[in-house]
């Protein structure tokens, strides 16, 4: 048996062997077989690799050229002007020239390359201007030496003068006055109604001719010096010299941008205050750098017809078109010659050998079109290897290329779309009838099995000319090959025009594909002169034939034409009357147009007459007045008015109505024909004239047949208007006291005018009845007349004309109309004067004069007065008397006073004097003046009188001889004293100006040498009169009278105001004219102390805050404390305060306002030392009087108390009345500072008021210290600059950025201590950082003028080490040296205790309550650090607190601001081009624009990004760039799960990424696509999603290798996704599905593989692996990566393609590919993971759902860690949140098979081993771990048991009696007792076996 087995072992073995050896002799054979083929196949392409050359020949003709037409330039417009800068002009400085106004007037500019031309010359206007703040560099302190020796200089002494020892004279030639200029009033309101003095413009020229000469002016030299010495240094050495100030070094000046922010709120002021005042204390400065609204692109005609050609013309050369001009070679064929080298050439080179490589190939990029083109076409790259060939790319030389293919050769399928909107779907045009002529078309054609070879050989291109019904097309974009550009589609001359990258045509070819397939679309309009008469149209392309059926008529409903229309812009004015020309142009498109006809009609037919030369009878154009036409001959008509059932009316039969419509019928016009008509319009006489006859419009239509095509409407704005001027001279004095002003006025009709204005004429009155403004007062007219002869008018003038000078004159016989409307004899009212017409532009000038009597300086006293008058202009071409007005002009004129009397009262003389006389003696004291023959030669004027002074007729001008002068005391307290001196003058020049004051009138004349002096006795009278005449004084003089007063019967009164009143009266005279003055006067008073002594002031005291919130006093309200002293109050004195006499802000009176009246001594104390009325009245020192007196109140302003009887105050008593008012408004705002004064006044006499003190009170917004908002801006970091936030911030105080804590955003405040200046000494700021915030520096910015002049200046004060002791709590100090606005650099201490921070303020100083003088402002800069802004882009409010505390500690102010952040550390955007882009949709995500620190503590951040279904993420297209320098950023890594990628970014850079995905959706099929990106951990913020929810793309063509479908499979680290993973084994396995499931297709493809180095696999490339396209295959991993778990889940997908122009749908669940033919698989495998949950427990051992706070955990390699863990994770509670969501957390990359521990981490990370208590956020709990913390990965990669970490809540001690966490101590003792017990029985149980062994 065991033989036989042998046996047929061996004959098995021997078979075997004979197999094997055929096998190996048919191998050899079949070798030799396939080489002798192969290289037969390929034997003729070797051959004809260098064959006839194929470039056809060409030579460049005219028709090669495009002729340039025109060429566009870039001139700059940017102007100093245009940018409207401020212009300083005196208001903008205040008196001692600093700058007030806030504005810069320039901007900060800097030269760059847009402020030169292409020439490199600088065009730019602006000036170079840079900013530049002030830092530490800019200053120093200079040197100093040892204190020197004082020795006093001038400066040490105050110099007095002494005598006059100058004998010069002060009197001035002249001084110009107000009566040397001419004021003119123009109406600048064009509003109708009654105007008053504001709605009038008054300017003022000086106008009298007279210079002003220098006068001496005396100085110090001119007296008498006498020196006192008042410097109180030493002349000693100091012991120590105070530090030098630091000195600004830098000498540039300090430029801060900065614009100022409007007034939004009391809140929010910006940089104004609600009265608009400007508050910020800076000054606007803005920057300008050139943008492209700075230029303007001019295009310019090129010169087509200038000889260019520089070869002479002769028989070798004769000049073309080419020759003129510039042209352009727009041939796309170069020049080309056969020669010799383009015949065949025998085969000299061996054929190259190709080295394989099993590295894989480079994807090609693609072809590089230039520019972003529209996708037009894709192409399904095979990825085959090809032998190498020699191709040309589009840009590479095409020498030898053949003419493109044709399409149509290989056209497999077209279809026509049309649609009839822009944003309409696209529908077949087969079947669809009616189709309009305005459609969009679009025709889509398949192309199939166009050999590469002929492509290579021509170059790439392929041609295809669109069918005839076509045209217009457009089809410029790129053909793709899934999401790679391969080449372009253009479209010229209907020819359309596929070039393909030769490049990638040869990588399509291969052994088995030769071959390239595809589609392209164009777009196009249909050419309506190719549609037949039977409405059809067809199209036939290959072997398909399109009918299209189009709606009738088409060409009349949707040919092109094109109507416009104009009007003239001047009315023509012609004999038989009004004309105005219109212009009708139709212009017809490209398909001609049938049967044209225009309706031409009106709106509203009132003022127009008819359409000139045109009949009902239907006439031919070019009539001789009829319209005329150019470009044919057709014919007009008048029809009757258009309807909407009859637009185009026939001829309108007899008796139309006019004017009726104008038909203009053209016919049909031809292809792009334009036809012009020119009609002229009569309007009626009526409607030429400047009262508004409103627009003409008018309409016309353009028909074809009876389909209106186009329509155009003009509308003639008639405009009729004239401007003007009137300038009065200045006033000039005739012989006999009167004078003259001459007018001129100025008229101009504007140039802009339809028509010439007519009957124009000038109205000008006096007496204010033009337009009953503006007139003469009556008293004053009645001396004034318009000169009859004076009227001259004259051609031309401009505005603001004085005078004729240069201008012609053409009065001829017109005069004006003079009217005397008072009927008083006298032309003083107005005149009316006829200048004719005024063409457009045309002006006229009027000049007349005015003649002013001598009277009216009688009538007008001692006052200036002024001569108004009103002028206008007016016109109506219908009327003749010019009725319609068209400007008006007041002027007003004044004239200086004719000073008759003045009066200077002088003071009391303290000692009696002795008056000398001499001349002539009178005696007043009568019944009538009488001369002294033997008078007394002095008189004494005793103590306690008063010197009077009056001047009368100063300038000597009138003769006042006859004129009474008179004076009356009017009291019985005052009689006058001894004699009158008269002095008179005869004042031949320089007579004293009417402008002067009274005393300096005086004096002038005080010091000129008197003709006469005639002393007049008054003595004991309390009144005098005489005339000059009476004392022997005649003739034209000034006089100067000198008298006194003294008081009696006073010694019952306490005090009085004494007036007295000189008058003139009478006749005087000025020539031979007599005028009567009548008790022309000037008063003069003194207050005269009576025998009672008495004193009166007023104080504030303090303000109440309203205890009621309506009625009196709901402001609260001030109270007022008036003093009076004296010995004896006499009955019926009155006390009077008054609120409103000294301005301020407004208070009022009430009905309780006053509080009490008392008598008292407040002692040694003042008001100041009571707080308020109940402190006072508890101090018992003032007694309230009821009865001694009565109260009135005078409306809401004045209160007045009077004494009805009278009162004796005691020996240091005084009498206090308190009074309260309450305040109109309250300080609103911090900076608000209301003053509140109040004035005293009193009276003895029951007849004058005398007043005493204005007491103040100020009330603040914030006195003590109150909180602004100064910048909200962010920082980029060192060594950059910052930038405000828009709409945030304040004052904008400057930054010190070298004190910024890095790139962030930051939030700087200004802390204002000692606003109202009532603090002195040492205080405590305060300040409560709002938690997410923290404080980056502190320090003294700014000083009040005052502060900063003091000696020492406040400054931070260093806290002492007991000092900081004493503060509760732990506090850091911190120092810095920064510089401050007005203190030079300042060192700054601050002390921090968490979001705590204080420093002290020393030398402060109380400045007397000055605002602002004696303050300080301090700036705290805080950066925002609270990660919801910074990673969850909420917007928060900050609440920041400011306190103030003094000495002891007692907080005496507080204020508070806020402000909201709202930022975005991320935003993200689609950037997706329907161009180019296809189905590929890229994204762009900006991170960390600042590149701060967002994670503190953390060196990396995670972006999650959650894209929809509808997209593929490719996570190798996802690159990281550095925002701010464009570097590629490498330390980062991405995980993908699902749908979700994370990327770990580094934490601290500005970041941008970039990746693309794969919409996962057919071409034109309409999905919605969303992309949320957020910071793990934190929401989506705003700008954080990209959402489109009506997508669609499209290919406008395919093209590829005519090839079967591939998949490439690439495997990934899924948390590591740049990590491939080799060694994945897959299969793919086509199925079919059926009843809701996939099964293998019996027979179908199923093919296995492993992924290489590369992580990648490919199925379908290899013999055998044939797929289909629209075919479901099934990829499904078997074996996975070493140390990876494998991704069981099986994988459908299809590789897409059309059919019959669509694609077929497939199941849910399936993966379909519809880019190209190799679809991309990312798959994705991770190592080993567990996970980590958490629970909660109260101390009673209960469930709790949650405990806010986070909570962190490790996972470490051994049981008892003592480093690091290898991994962290955190799981945060928050409200209702819990992060993750799922609750779990998650460890990843661990090791199939390995054990790892997990401990939750305590708050310093150290790891908690199990139950024991552990602090986490602060708080204690019992730690115990479930299913841990020893965990084990298993190795098949399933999921590890979760650890659950359970915190049980501890106590801090021992629970009390019965209290429920007794539970688990009570557990714990059973638990020790249980032990104790089993370890005693084991070893008593050990120890008898012991026992027993040794027994």
């Amino acid at each position: 048996m065991k033989h036989g087995a042998l046996q047929s072992a061996e004959k098995y073995t021997k078979t075997h062997q004979r197999k094997k050896r055929w096998y190996r002799v048919v191998t050899g054979l079949a070798c030799v077989v396939v080489f002798c083929t192969v290289y037969a196949l390929i034997l003729p392409a070797i051959t004809m690799e260098k064959g006839a050359c194929e470039i056809p020949e060409h030579t460049h003709s005219e028709a090669c050229y495009t002729q340039v037409t025109s060429a566009t330039r870039t001139e700059p417009m940017c102007t100093i002007e245009s940018l409207n800068l401020h212009q300083h002009d005196d208001t903008c400085y205040d008196s001692e020239g600093n700058l007030t106004c806030g504005y810069a007037d320039f901007v900060v500019h800097q030269h760059v390359s847009a402020c030169y031309d292409e020439n490199g010359n600088l065009w730019c206007p602006l000036p170079e201007i840079e900013t530049h703040e002030h830092t530490r560099s800019c200053y120093a302190v200079p040197e100093t030496d040892a204190p020197e020796v004082h020795t006093h200089t001038d400066d040490c002494y105050t110099v007095e003068r002494g005598e006059l020892i100058c004998t010069e004279s002060t009197e001035p030639a002249h001084v110009h006055t107000d009566g040397c200029y001419t004021e003119t009033s123009a109406l600048v309101c064009e509003e109708d109604h009654e105007h008053t003095e504001s709605c009038y413009e008054t300017t003022r020229e000086l106008t009298c001719g007279d210079t002003e000469e220098p006068v001496h002016q005396h100085t110090d030299q001119c007296y008498e010096q006498i020196k006192t010495l008042i410097c109180e240094l030493p002349t000693e050495p100091a012991e120590e010299a105070e530090p030098a100030e630091p000195e600004l070094i830098c000498g540039e000046k300090e430029i801060i941008l900065h614009t100022h922010e409007p007034y939004e709120s009391p809140e929010d002021p910006g940089c104004y205050d609600d009265d608009g005042n400007l508050i910020c204390g800076k000054i606007q400065v803005l920057e300008h750098q050139h943008t492209d609204a700075c230029f303007k692109t001019v295009e310019e005609p090129a010169d087509t017809e200038a000889l260019t050609c520089t070869l002479p013309e002769d028989e070798k050369h004769t000049h073309t078109a080419l020759c003129y001009g510039t042209w352009e070679l727009t041939c796309d064929m170069e020049e080309h010659t056969h020669t010799a080298e383009c015949s065949t050439a025998e085969e000299t080179e061996a054929t190259e050998e190709t080295e394989e490589t099993t590295e894989p190939e480079e994807e090609m990029s693609g072809m590089e079109t230039g520019s972003s083109l529209p996708v037009m076409g894709t192409a399904y790259a095979s990825g085959a290897k090809t032998r190498a060939y020699s191709v040309m790319t589009l840009d590479a030389d095409t020498t030898g290329a053949t003419d493109p293919v044709s399409v149509g050769n290989y056209i497999t399928g077209a279809t026509l779309y049309y649609r009839t909107n822009e944003n309409g779907e696209w529908t077949d045009v087969s079947g669809a009838t009616d189709i309009p002529g305005n459609a969009d078309f679009k025709l889509v054609i398949s192309y199939g099995n166009v050999p590469i070879d002929d492509l290579l050989a021509a170059g790439g291109k392929m041609t295809y000319t669109l069918p005839d019904l076509l045209r217009n097309a457009t089809a410029n974009g790129s053909i793709t090959s899934g999401s790679t550009t391969v080449g372009t589609i253009t479209v010229a001359n209907n020819t359309v025009t596929l070039a393909f990258d030769t490049t990638w045509l040869a990588k399509q070819k291969t052994a088995t594909n030769t071959v390239i397939s595809g589609d392209f679309f164009v777009e196009a309009e249909v050419n309506l002169s190719q549609v037949g008469e039977d409405r059809t149209g067809k199209i036939v392309i290959g072997d398909t034939t399109i009918n299209i059926d189009f709606a009738g008529d088409i060409v009349a409903k949707y040919g092109n034409v094109d109507l416009s229309k104009t009007v003239s812009a001047i009315i023509s004015e012609k004999a038989d009357g009004d004309y105005l020309t219109y212009t009708l142009t139709v212009k017809a498109g490209a398909d001609g147009c049938p049967e044209v006809k225009v309706v031409d009609c009106f709106a509203d037919t009132q003022y127009i007459e008819e359409y000139v030369g045109v009949t009902v009878e239907s006439s031919a154009t070019n009539d001789t007045d009829g319209p005329t036409e150019t470009g044919g001959t057709g014919s007009v008509y008048i029809g009757a008015a258009p309807t909407e059932e009859n637009p185009i009316p026939g001829p309108a039969g007899e008796n139309p109505t006019k004017p009726g419509t104008l038909v203009w019928d053209i016919g049909d016009m031809a292809a792009n024909e334009t036809r012009t008509l020119t009609y002229r319009v009569k309007l009626k006489d009526a409607y030429t004239g400047v009262t508004a006859k409103g627009d003409l419009q008018n309409t016309a239509n353009v028909y074809s047949k009876t389909y209106q095509r186009d329509s155009d409407t003009v509308t003639f704005t008639p405009s009729a208007g004239a401007t003007m001027s009137k300038v009065a001279s200045k006033f000039t004095p005739g012989e006999n006291g009167g004078g003259t002003i001459t007018y001129t006025i100025w008229v101009q009709a504007n140039a802009n005018n339809s028509y010439v204005l007519d009957n124009v004429k000038i109205m000008d009155a006096l007496d204010g009845s033009l337009q009953k403004m503006n007139g003469t007062l009556a008293a004053i007219r009645q001396y004034l007349s318009y000169d009859e002869t004076s009227f001259r008018l004259y051609q031309g003038g401009s505005n603001g004309q004085n005078g004729s000078s240069g201008l012609t004159d053409i009065t001829a016989e017109t005069a004006p109309n003079i009217t005397d409307t008072d009927n008083d004899g006298k032309k003083n009212d107005s005149f009316t004067y006829y200048v004719g017409s005024l063409a457009p532009g045309e002006s006229k000038t009027l000049t007349y004069t005015v003649k002013v009597e001598p009277d009216v300086f009688v009538a007008a006293g001692n006052k200036d007065f002024k001569i108004n008058n009103r002028a206008c202009i007016y016109t109506d071409d219908s009327r003749e008397d010019g009725g319609v007005w068209l400007k008006g002009y007041n002027t007003s004129k004044t004239i200086n006073r004719k000073v008759w009397s003045r009066k200077l009262a002088g003071g009391k003389q303290e000692t009696a004097s002795t008056v000398s006389m001499g001349g002539s003696v009178y005696d007043a004291t009568g019944s009538s003046v009488t001369q002294i023959p033997s008078p007394d030669s002095s008189f004494t004027v005793p103590a306690g009188s008063y010197k009077y002074q009056v001047a009368a007729n100063e300038a000597g001008d009138w003769d006042l001889s006859s004129a009474s002068m008179a004076d009356n005391l009017g009291s019985q307290y005052m009689e006058f004293v001894g004699y009158v001196r008269v002095d008179a003058y005869t004042i031949s020049s320089n007579a004293p100006d009417s402008g002067l004051d009274d005393a300096a009138a005086i004096a002038n004349l005080s010091r000129r040498t008197p003709g006469q002096t005639v002393w007049v006795k008054v003595d004991g009278q309390t009144s005098f009169r005489f005339t000059p005449e009476q004392i022997e004084l005649n003739g034209k003089k000034a006089y100067l009278l000198t008298y006194y007063a003294q008081p009696k019967n006073i010694d019952g009164i306490t005090q009085v105001v004494v007036r007295n009143r000189f008058e003139l009266t009478g006749e005087v005279g000025i020539g031979d004219f007599r005028y009567v003055l009548t008790g022309i006067g000037a008063e003069a008073s003194v207050v005269v102390a009576g025998g009672n002594s008495f004193a009166a002031e007023k104080q504030s005291w303090y303000y109440e805050e309203p205890k009621e919130t309506t009625g009196d006093f709901a402001n609260g309200a001030l109270y007022w404390v008036i003093k009076v002293d004296g010995t004896v109050l006499p009955k019926d004195t009155a006390i009077k305060d008054v609120t409103n006499a000294v301005g301020g802000s407004a208070h009022f009176i009430r009905g309780t306002s006053l509080v009490g009246v008392y008598t008292g001594n407040l002692g040694t104390n003042s008001l100041a030392d009571y707080a308020d009325l109940d402190s006072l009245s508890g101090s018992n020192r003032l007694t309230a009087l009821s009865s001694n007196y009565t109260v009135a109140k005078e409306g809401n302003y004045s209160l007045t108390l009077t004494l009805n009887q009278e009162i004796t105050l005691a020996q240091g008593d005084s009498l206090y009345l308190i009074v309260k008012t309450e305040p109109g408004k309250l300080p609103a705002n911090k900076r608000d500072a209301f003053t509140y004064n109040n004035k005293l006044q009193s009276r003895s006499d029951g007849t004058t008021w005398l007043d005493h003190n204005t007491a103040s009170k100020t009330l603040y917004g914030s006195e003590n210290i109150f909180k602004e908002l100064g910048r909200v801006f962010t920082y980029p970091g060192s060594g950059n600059s910052t930038t405000d936030i828009p709409g945030q911030g304040g004052t904008k105080q400057a930054i010190s950025t070298d004190a910024l804590n890095g790139a962030g955003t930051y939030v700087a405040w200004q802390i204002h201590v000692n606003y109202e200046g009532s603090l002195s000494g040492r205080h405590r700021v305060v300040e409560q950082i709002p938690v997410g915030m923290e404080v980056t520096y502190v320090r003294m910015w700014w000083l009040g003028d005052q502060a900063a002049r003091q000696k020492p200046r406040p400054t931070f004060a260093r806290l002492t080490a007991e000092e900081i002791a004493a503060l509760d709590g732990s506090w850091t100090e911190h120092m810095n040296t920064l510089p401050s606005n007005k203190a030079g650099t300042q060192t700054n201490y601050y002390y921090t205790n968490g979001q705590q921070v204080i420093w002290d303020i020393d030398n402060l100083v109380a400045g007397g309550g000055y605002r602002d003088e004696y303050a300080v402002e301090i700036q705290i800069v805080c950066k925002v650090t609270a990660p919801d802004v910074l990673l969850g882009g909420v917007s928060k409010e900050f609440n920041n607190v400011v306190s103030l505390q003094n000495s002891e500690g007692t907080i005496i102010g507080s204020d508070s601001n806020g402000v909201t952040i709202e930022k975005q550390t991320l935003s993200k955007q689609g950037t997706y081009n329907p161009e180019t882009n296809g189905g590929r949709y890229p994204f762009k995500i900006t991170l960390n624009e600042l590149g701060e620190d967002l994670v503190s503590g953390e060196d990396t951040i995670t972006l999650v990004d959650e894209l929809s279904d509808t997209l593929i993420l490719d996570t190798t297209s996802i690159q990281v760039v550095n925002t701010r320098t464009g570097e590629k950023v490498t330390n980062w890594t991405s995980s993908v799960e699902g749908q979700t990628l994370k990327i770990v970014l580094p934490d601290n850079l500005p970041l941008t990424v970039t990746y693309a995905t794969t919409v996962n959706a057919a071409p034109g099929q309409t999905i919605s696509i969303s992309n949320n990106a957020h910071w793990k951990g934190y929401a989506t913020p705003s700008g954080g999603s990209v959402e489109v929810k009506d997508f669609h793309y499209s290919t406008g063509g395919t093209a590829g290798a005519d090839t079967s479908p591939s998949v490439t499979v690439k495997k990934l680290d899924q948390y590591n996704t740049s990590q491939a993973l080799p060694g994945a084994k897959f299969t793919l396995v086509e199925v079919s599905y059926a009843d809701g499931s996939f099964t293998a297709t019996e027979n179908g493809l199923s093919l296995t593989g492993t992924t290489g180095k590369d992580g990648t696999l490919t199925f379908g490339k290899e013999s055998g692996q044939t797929m289909w396209y629209n075919t479901v295959y099934c990829l499904t991993e078997t074996v996975a990566p070493k140390g990876y778990v494998r991704d069981a889940a099986p994988h459908y997908f299809a590789v897409a393609k059309q059919e019959n122009g669509s694609y077929p749908t497939f199941p849910d669940g399936v993966t379909v590919w519809y880019q190209n033919a190799d679809y991309t698989c990312q798959a994705y495998n991770h190592k080993g993971e567990a996970t980590v949950a958490k629970a909660f427990l109260d101390a009673g051992g209960n469930h709790l759902a949650k405990i806010d706070g986070a909570y962190r955990f490790g996972i470490y390699a051994e049981a008892n860690p003592t480093g690091d863990p290898l991994q962290r994770v955190t799981i945060t509670y928050a409200n209702s949140t819990v992060t993750p969501e799922s609750g779990t957390a998650k460890f990843t990359n661990l090791t199939l098979g390995g054990t790892y521990y997990i401990y939750e981490l305590d708050d310093s990370g150290q790891p908690i081993s199990g139950n024991v208590p552990a602090t986490v956020n602060s708080s204690s709990f019992l730690v115990t771990y479930t299913n841990g913390p020893a965990v084990t990965v298993p190795a098949d990669g399933s999921a590890a048991a979760t650890v659950t970490v359970t915190n049980q809540v501890c106590y801090p001690e021992l629970p009390h009696t019965g209290g429920a966490g007794t539970i688990p101590y009570t557990i714990g003792g059973f638990l020790l007792l249980t032990g104790a017990a089993f370890l005693l029985l084991y070893h008593h149980t050990k120890r008898r076996k012991e026992d027993s062994v040794s027994s």
